[in-house]
């Protein structure tokens, strides 16, 4: 598709096309791949496109900062990126220049920092196209884990997490978007992130750099201290994780939090607020059989088998449709059981542990299933 084509598509979806086309022209070729990011991890509702955009232009703003410290020993500001803009300004704290001793990961790393420092521009310039204000960067401490620039390896870990948590951020607000002329542009930075993740997974993986503990229960870590090489699920997909989860991890581990850990003064912008994390897996698996569903061609029911493994649970339930849905079963930590022919495609079957009471909430889920039924 080319670039008149990309910002025609937009404008089309926008309310007030005649001012979006004056803008283009301060936006650019920036519009078409930077729209793309209405579709940022959030809850449940979309909050409006502007501010998806500036969710997603604060967590650039981390990532732009991480690999302009390792490479160059600055910060965007002093690489000539804008970084002002609504809300409060911050400074950058806690990066340094790294020294490589590897050729392969110094040349990685230099186009990250390229890629990021693009993106930046990119979204708020398209910020702006659409008529809204791009938010300033706030302040980050790029040493918030206490770790990641003593050395290669540790910059590796650390790189690791940010550009893990970015993706599955990404993944969670896909389905979102607001147009059907977006999703197609969200997924191309969704693909980038991804393969700034799997290349840095696999460095991680070739370096033999542990990598442990996990950070929550979306969090697959790479060999050697994990088994996967990709951040997948037990579809076979990427985790997602809400914006309220992303802040959770960026936030420190806070619950309910509006800053902490790499944003000390919070994410500038409406979406600030963070939520539990998802929990720890510990190897817990959920599967379906026959995943997708077969029916006739004038069937839209199935019936599956669910079966479960919940190691470290003694009591587990598997909720419908979310943690508190309706209950398939309260059983033991291993089992199966058959549904009934009520099986519509896109189910998701939670499994909770409730061992003690537990609550039925997302922190306690400790798999999820999507299960598919198709027609012929």
């Amino acid at each position: 598709m080319t670039e008149k084509s990309i910002i025609n598509d937009l404008a089309a979806h926008v309310p007030n096309r005649r001012r979006f086309m004056t803008k283009v022209g301060i936006a650019g070729a920036a519009i078409g791949a930077a729209a793309a990011t209405r579709g940022m991890a959030q809850s449940t509702t979309s909050p409006g496109d502007i501010n998806i955009l500036n969710f997603a232009l604060n967590l650039k703003y981390l990532k732009a900062e991480l690999y302009t410290a390792a490479t160059t020993g600055q910060n965007i500001a002093q690489a000539g990126l804008v970084v002002t803009g609504a809300g409060a300004a911050g400074p950058t704290v806690g990066g340094t220049q790294i020294t490589f001793t590897d050729t392969a990961v110094q040349a990685v790393v230099l186009e990250l920092a390229s890629n990021e420092q693009k993106q930046v521009t990119l979204l708020q310039n398209t910020i702006i196209g659409l008529g809204g204000n791009p938010v300033a960067k706030p302040a980050i401490n790029l040493n918030a884990l206490a770790f990641g620039f003593a050395n290669m390896s540790a910059f590796l870990t650390l790189a690791r997490i940010v550009e893990d948590i970015a993706v599955t951020a990404y993944a969670g607000g896909l389905p979102l978007a607001q147009s059907s002329a977006v999703v197609g542009y969200t997924a191309r930075i969704l693909a980038t992130d991804a393969l700034h993740s799997g290349n840095i997974r696999a460095q991680i993986a070739r370096l033999g750099i542990a990598t442990t503990p996990p950070l929550d229960g979306a969090d697959h870590l790479p060999p050697p201290s994990g088994s996967q090489y990709f951040p997948t699920d037990s579809n076979g997909i990427v985790e997602t994780r809400t914006s309220g989860q992303t802040l959770y991890l960026l936030y420190g581990g806070q619950l309910a939090a509006t800053s902490g850990g790499f944003f000390p003064s919070g994410f500038n912008g409406t979406i600030n607020l963070s939520s539990s994390s998802p929990a720890i897996t510990d190897g817990a698996s959920l599967t379906a059989n026959p995943n997708p569903i077969h029916v006739g061609a004038f069937g839209a029911l199935g019936t599956t088998t669910i079966s479960w493994n919940a190691p470290g649970a003694q009591i587990i339930q598997v909720r419908v449709n979310s943690p508190t849905g309706s209950l398939l079963t309260d059983n033991g930590p291993v089992g199966s059981m058959a549904t009934a022919a009520w099986v519509t495609n896109g189910t998701v079957f939670y499994l909770q542990d409730v061992t003690g009471g537990k609550a039925l909430t997302p922190q306690n889920t400790l798999a999820t299933l999507v299960v598919n039924v198709v027609t012929p």
